[in-house]
């Protein structure tokens, strides 16, 4: 199209040679300089007075007068424009004269316009379109047109190209360098941004114009923040930088669109790679990514997650030396604490299957917490006490404490946990089904503590020193101001016992806890009936001697007494409290209240 002027007064053609044709050498030339091309300007000025006094009959006069000076403006201001956007952009430059071969800027009116003007870049040519009723309205144009560069042949647009440039390209390498300072190893970005930007604008068709001006800069971002998030977790970590080395040999990090998402994204290590994947309706919303990355780390070999070995270094191995070190300070020696972690994670997710995630985050801590409460309770127990300390010493003659489930015990005894002794070993015992579940474990260790080569248990030989050896003296003094002369309290401790595990009495708990306590209720009833009868009486007190010359007071259990649960008898010189077998403990504080009749 050439400028066409036929028909139109002399007024409008005098005013497009002044205004519009002897200026076009100075524009062409500007454009010239930028493209390295002629460029052809047409204009059919005919048509569109006709389209915009047609549109404005009220305007004529105007647009006669002015005709060839409101073309010029909209010719001005687009070439000032492509100025503007290709002077520093090779890329801008390159695509604006490849897609405008036929090296023509049209001026044309189009009636169908909702704007008052457009730039349309298409068949090899440029058109400034017009709406006539709006003609010489705000003839400034082109400030987007590279908006408009699109090669049909092409999937990406000029724009998205720009800006993948200039918002990806250009920041890569500054993404790499974080990422090298992290792992100290180069990596590469694996990414088809003609598959993101078609998955993305055909899933959502009412964000074609974010995606086409942002795809670059939106890719950007989740590169960013993972390279970010790697550099957190990895730049100071050796076990997490060593893991995520071993589970990326490829060295590639892959951007991806995954339909199957139902999360906006995900990151996921397979194939000895990083693949970001991002949900089609959801490219660009979320693109924080990453934080949880420790997570998505998983030898497919191993049976551990990065997560859980993290935490196991974290919440386990950094915290047993102080742990060991308040065991050494409580007992006097080293212990070494032994469990196979991998062993003890397969089994609880095995029986937990909706708990991975949890046994993941937390398998050093929940572990630390048994040992620490176990070692918390023995120090507890042994504080002061070398009584129990030794007993404990020797119960564990291996120095190690070992963790393992044992599901058919702990439902056997209905418990969440349990200790058992067994080759100088300390077993902390868990069942997979619950593991972690009260993980209080130790409180009532003493009632555990029972050498295999003695026959009293600890319970049983702490309760007969503190309620029968530590009050022995007392009551013995008491009897001696009395009768006058000292007595002996003669008590085979490990016969009382068996006797009465014998007769059905050694599963009830007091027996152990009370051995001591409920032999000195013997003692002591039969002692005070004595002092009663003989504290102010000579004769009592010289037939209490008479009779027991051998100054000795015994209590032992008796099978030829049937009816009664006790009673006293004066034999060969010694005084006898005989018990009925599977009564012991039993109305033990009326013992001796008969004491003359057996004198």
């Amino acid at each position: 199209m050439s400028v066409i002027t036929k028909g139109l007064s002399l007024a409008a053609r005098k005013d497009i040679r002044d205004e519009f044709t002897n200026k076009l050498p100075a524009l062409k030339k500007t454009l010239k300089d930028i493209t390295g091309h002629d460029y052809e300007f047409g204009v059919d000025f005919v048509t569109i007075h006709a389209d915009a006094v047609k549109a404005d009959e009220e305007r004529n006069d105007y647009y006669t007068k002015n005709l060839g000076s409101i073309a010029f403006r909209y010719f001005d201001s687009i070439i000032r424009n492509i100025k503007r956007v290709t002077e520093k952009d090779e890329l801008v430059r390159e695509s604006l004269i490849k897609l405008t071969e036929k090296r023509e800027i049209l001026l044309v009116s189009d009636v169908d316009l909702d704007d008052y003007n457009s730039i349309e870049v298409t068949d090899g040519c440029i058109y400034i379109k017009t709406r006539p009723d709006a003609f010489g309205t705000n003839s400034d144009v082109g400030y987007y047109i590279v908006n408009q560069l699109k090669d049909t042949t092409e999937v990406l647009p000029v724009q998205t190209k720009k800006n993948i440039r200039d918002e990806w390209e250009v920041n890569v390498p500054s993404l790499k360098k974080t990422i090298k300072e992290a792992l100290n190893q180069d990596y590469d970005f694996v990414i088809d941004f003609d598959d993101i930007y078609s998955q993305s604008i055909k899933a959502n068709e009412d964000q074609h114009d974010y995606y086409t001006a942002n795809l670059g800069s939106i890719v950007y971002r989740y590169y960013e923040s993972l390279a970010g998030n790697i550099k957190r977790i990895a730049q100071k970590d050796e076990l997490v930088r060593e893991e995520i080395l071993k589970l990326t040999e490829t060295r590639k990090i892959h951007f991806v669109i995954d339909p199957e998402l139902e999360d906006y994204n995900a990151i996921e290590v397979t194939d000895g790679a990083i693949y970001i994947k991002v949900k089609p309706t959801a490219v660009g919303t979320n693109s924080s990514i990453g934080y949880y990355i420790v997570n998505d780390f998983k030898d497919p070999n191993g049976v551990l997650s990065l997560k859980a070995k993290v935490n196991i270094r974290d919440e386990w191995e950094l915290k047993i030396s102080a742990l060991k070190k308040q065991l050494k300070k409580a007992l006097g020696e080293d212990y070494q604490f032994e469990i196979d972690f991998e062993d003890i994670y397969t089994q609880a997710i095995k029986e937990n299957e909706d708990q991975t995630d949890y046994y993941n985050s937390n398998l050093g801590s929940i572990t630390f917490r048994y040992f620490e409460s176990l070692v918390q309770n023995i120090e507890r127990v042994t504080k002061n006490d070398d009584l129990v300390r030794q007993e404990f010493l020797n119960l564990t003659s291996a120095r190690n404490f070992v963790l393992e489930h044992d599901a058919v015990l702990l439902e056997e005894i209905n418990e969440y946990n349990d200790i058992q002794f067994e080759n100088g070993i300390l077993y902390i015992k868990t069942n997979p089904k619950s593991y972690g579940t009260n993980s209080s474990i130790g409180y009532y260790i003493i009632q555990k503590l029972h050498h295999p080569d003695s026959v009293l248990p600890l319970v049983a030989k702490k309760n007969i020193r503190d309620e029968w050896e530590k009050k022995c003296p007392a009551l013995k003094k008491k009897l001696k101001q009395a009768i006058g002369e000292d007595y002996e309290f003669k008590v085979d401790f490990e016969d009382l016992y068996l006797t009465a595990v014998k007769n059905g009495q050694g599963d009830e708990q007091w027996l152990k806890q009370s051995l001591g306590e409920v032999v000195f209720g013997y003692y002591e009833a039969l002692v005070s009936n004595i002092v009663r009868v003989a504290k102010d009486d000579e004769l009592v007190r010289e037939g209490f001697l008479e009779a027991t010359e051998n100054k000795e007071i015994h209590l032992v259990h008796d099978v030829e007494l049937e009816s009664d649960y006790h009673d006293i008898q004066v034999n060969d010189g010694n005084l006898i409290i005989r018990i009925q077998p599977g009564k012991f403990g039993t109305n033990r504080s009326s013992v001796g209240y008969n004491i003359i009749d057996k004198l």
